[in-house]
């Protein structure tokens, strides 16, 4: 008699639009736009049993609305934070200038977390999200640069400064978790019109 591996789906979500100019301490809102593409977003969103989101500000805000549409459980898990850094990133110019340095190598980081570490990070996190809801699928909701470092090394692919400002708010990649191993199902970016 043969046994079948039991797959875990996962959705891998950007979270939504934020808003600089509400920022608190590097963490800005969701702004009035973002609010209304995560509402409109969640009935469209495939079934899932759980969410799973970092609990910075955006993150925490867009699986609200989401598990609010949707009626599902949400979990915070600070490993789904973005790519850690020690500068402070009080306004969008701050953020970019960051990023800037952190795209300088994929291995090391000056001031803090590099890409690497961050990939490592999610990916050990995404495995433990995956054992803990096993065979349920679950939405993951968290931040661009650790979700492109996480992706591009599942399809290893280089990963560019670029593909931050290409990745579209509330984007969706799909993977299958089966027998300890990561399977790309749908990669990102996938574009949500509201219309």
């Amino acid at each position: 008699m043969a046994v079948e591996a039991v797959q875990t789906r996962l959705y891998l979500m950007r979270h939504g639009e934020v808003e600089w100019s509400g920022a608190v301490e590097g963490e800005p809102p969701l702004s009035a736009a973002g609010l209304t593409a995560a509402e409109l977003v969640a009935s469209r969103l495939p079934r899932f049993n759980h969410i799973a989101a970092s609990p910075q500000r955006a993150t925490r805000e867009t699986a609200e609305v989401i598990g609010a549409v949707r009626a599902v459980p949400l979990w915070w898990r600070e490993d789904l934070d973005e790519i850690r850094t020690r500068v402070p990133l009080g306004d969008a110019d701050a953020y970019n200038a960051w990023l800037d340095h952190l795209f300088e190598s994929f291995e090391n980081a000056v001031n803090g977390e590099s890409l690497a570490d961050g990939a490592h990070r999610m990916t050990v996190a995404l495995r433990a999200i995956a054992d803990q809801y096993y065979g349920r699928p679950t939405l993951v909701v968290s931040h661009p640069a650790i979700l492109l470092a996480f992706w591009c090394q599942q399809v290893n692919s280089p990963l560019w400064r670029g593909q931050i400002e290409t990745l579209p708010e509330l984007a969706l990649a799909t993977l299958d978790y089966v027998d300890g191993r990561f399977y790309v199902v749908q990669d990102f970016p996938t574009r949500w019109d509201a219309a």
